[in-house]
């Protein structure tokens, strides 16, 4: 239980600090962006070799221009290790569909529908450090709300993660901790006509707060067309909270 208080206490103290850099206005060049992303996600394993998944997030921007509602339902599949068996790794196959809403300030709400397919790759998959190569595809079915008109898109993701994980050698209370680090890039092969993402970093700290919950605190930077109206020149500073739950 003093362990648990102690996660919490360090992560509700990251939360703090990045509230207070994000309160302060680096926003006064006309490209750079402040957003708060926040997501719960519920996952179970129904096999085996077999997991779902349910996300459902909040992102929202300043200076004030949108704000984004979606849900994410997954499904994951485990591969045997056919070859180098000696060696640890985990493979594995997904697939899902996202449900975005955005609610624009000046222009006309969208839906979008974005089914994806991808692959994972753990390895290294050590106790203390994991290194994940994720390749996605996505479809993208953007619909204006005013006269439901669809822009169809299409890209392909790659997404570079490492984490390294405390295991409580010098620190008891520490155990648990881990520090994800990420960089992800984006090729949109047929872009739509809002959030056409080029390249988005991560860092931040996580915490294995029980054998269900977790919870991890993050700032990012993103270069990305945020908007209808403008190029590609939005450079996005990015604040994440994020909740999961294991379903027992």
């Amino acid at each position: 239980m003093k362990s648990i208080h102690f996660k919490i206490s360090l992560l509700i103290i990251c939360y703090l600090f990045i509230n207070k850099v994000n309160g302060q206005d680096i926003s006064t060049q006309d490209n750079l962006t402040q957003q708060i992303w926040t997501s719960y996600k519920m996952t179970s394993k129904v096999k085996e070799n077999t997991s779902i998944a349910a996300e459902f997030g909040f992102r929202t921007i300043s200076p004030k221009a949108w704000n984004r509602y979606y849900v994410n339902p997954s499904v994951s599949f485990s591969l045997p290790k056919i070859m180098f068996k000696k060696l640890q790794y985990k493979e594995s196959l997904f697939g899902g569909m996202s449900v975005f809403f955005t609610d624009n300030n000046e222009v006309a709400n969208r839906l979008e529908l974005r089914p994806y397919q991808g692959y994972a790759l753990d390895w290294p998959n050590w106790p203390r450090l994991r290194l994940r190569h994720s390749l996605k595809f996505e479809e993208r079915f953007e619909l204006n709300t005013s006269n439901w008109k669809n822009d169809f898109g299409f890209r392909f993701r790659y997404l570079l993660e490492l984490n390294l994980q405390l295991q409580g050698d010098v620190f008891q209370e520490a155990k648990g901790i881990y520090f994800p680090i990420s960089a992800e890039f984006f090729w949109n092969l047929v872009g739509t006509k809002q959030f056409n993402d080029v390249v988005r970093t991560n860092v931040g700290i996580g915490s294995v707060l029980s054998k269900n919950w977790r919870g991890e605190i993050k700032v990012g930077y993103n270069y990305s067309r945020d908007t209808i109206v403008e190029d590609f020149k939005t450079n996005d500073i990015i604040y994440q909270a994020r909740l999961f739950f294991t379903i027992p």
